[in-house]
């Protein structure tokens, strides 16, 4: 029989396998219903929070004082913009390290203040701005840290009453970044430090300091740095707490000047001084931590009787801590008070 032949005699009305053409694939691919979405599928997570500790300032030697001054405060004010998405989330670290960022600036506008002063209104909206974040991290440090380091007794009651005020001081620092004079304040350091605008004149002065090379030109502020804090040890006194507390603030502008101008500066120099001035840093921040814990605690000695009792047995326990703590730390000081860095 011919292939013909047999073509004629296939059955008429019955389903018949046949290969479809290039025109029905799509035709027939948009008839499939799509699949059923699948059920309890987890949703994406968010991504972490992550504190932005400060960037390395990259300083070239040909850079002048001025061009230095520049690349650290822009670095500066990086480190405090790149906090408020952790803040506005009321993480405590992006808080600390926000308020890191704005320490460094100040303590940078302290050392140029005879050379590059911000204007008197974007000065004053700084310590604006500082004052208003500090009250939220000294609760932390209570409540996180500082109890801690007191034993024997049950302090459930007293930290949760300072988490409670930490809390609060939080939600008051969303309503302050929220504020127009925190965007303004962000705006004009922005536009002061990128457009140069301390410059009396649209060019800088060839006389001024700024306009030297800033591995020579940068000295003279370093060794301000350094014979501020050696003046401030030697005319501390036993059981001065305000006056530990202003060598603290020297040490740590001593401390970031050498890291500001790191990359122009021997390597192994800056590293020994660095560690000096950190291990002071730490020993002086445990007793301000216990001086500003006294303070603190005085405002819960109103609320219930347990809370009450439990600041007060706290506050007796710093308070011997504290005179312990200081009794040792003489030799710290006259060490560091005869480091340099500039020789």
């Amino acid at each position: 029989m011919s292939k013909q032949q047999k073509e004629k005699l296939a059955p008429q009305g019955k389903d018949v396998a046949i290969a479809p053409t290039e025109q029905q694939v799509p035709q027939q691919a948009a008839a499939v219903a799509p699949p059923e979405p699948q059920q309890d599928q987890p949703l994406p997570k968010e991504e972490p929070i992550r504190p932005v500790k400060a960037e390395p300032v990259r300083l070239r030697g040909r850079m002048t004082l001025e061009d230095a001054f520049q690349s650290i405060g822009l670095n500066c004010v990086q480190q405090i913009e790149a906090n408020l998405p952790g803040v506005g989330k009321q993480n405590v670290e992006s808080l600390h390290q926000m308020r890191v960022g704005l320490r460094r600036l100040r303590a940078l506008l302290a050392m140029f203040e005879d050379l590059a002063a911000p204007p008197v209104a974007l000065h004053a909206d700084i310590e604006w701005l500082s004052g208003e974040l500090g009250p939220a991290r000294d609760w932390d440090v209570l409540a996180d840290s500082t109890l801690d380091r007191v034993q024997g007794f049950d302090s459930t009651a007293l930290r949760q009453a300072a988490h409670e005020r930490a809390n609060a001081h939080h939600a008051h620092i969303l309503n302050v970044l929220r504020e127009p004079r925190y965007v303004e304040l962000m705006t004009q350091l922005n536009e002061w430090l990128g457009e140069r605008r301390w410059r009396p004149e649209a060019t800088l002065d060839k006389d001024s300091p700024l306009a030297e090379r800033a591995a020579r030109a940068a000295l003279p502020l370093l060794r301000k740095a350094e014979k501020r804090l050696a003046k401030r040890i030697d005319g501390l006194d036993d059981g001065d707490a305000p006056g530990r507390h202003r060598v603290r603030i020297a040490a740590k502008k001593a401390r970031y000047a050498a890291e500001f101008f790191r990359d122009l500066l021997p390597a192994r120099r800056v590293k020994r001084y660095v560690g000096h001035l950190e291990k002071l840093q730490d020993r002086l921040g445990l007793l301000n931590d216990m001086a500003v814990a006294d303070h603190l605690l005085e405002e819960l000695k109103g609320g219930s009787s347990q809370v009450a009792k439990q600041a007060a047995y706290v506050r007796g326990y710093m308070a011997a801590s504290s005179e312990a703590d200081a009794q040792g730390l003489a030799k710290t000081l006259a060490d560091v008070a005869k480091r340099r860095i500039t020789r």
